[in-house]
């Protein structure tokens, strides 16, 4: 559970840039820092690519997506975490 509530805070943060709802992954994309090139570390290890991260866990199907807190929570749902 720490790890999940880490990445989640993580993620959160990471998204505050992004005017959310978005229609798109690229609407997330646009607000990160270096778009989907993005990564999140936890404990100094690199532990997901957000590029890689959202087309393994985010579906067309799954927009709008109305805050950051949500999509955290439907990655690390899909993730298993």
């Amino acid at each position: 559970m720490k790890m999940r509530n880490e990445l989640f805070a993580k993620w959160v943060a990471a998204m505050k840039e992004v005017k959310f709802p978005v229609l798109t992954v690229d609407e997330v994309f646009s607000g990160l820092p270096k778009g989907s090139d993005s990564n999140i570390s936890v404990g100094g290890l690199v532990v997901c690519n957000t590029g890689d991260l959202f087309s393994r866990f985010i579906k067309p199907t799954d927009f709008p997506i109305e805050s950051a807190e949500a999509l955290a929570t439907l990655i690390l749902d899909r993730a298993g975490l």
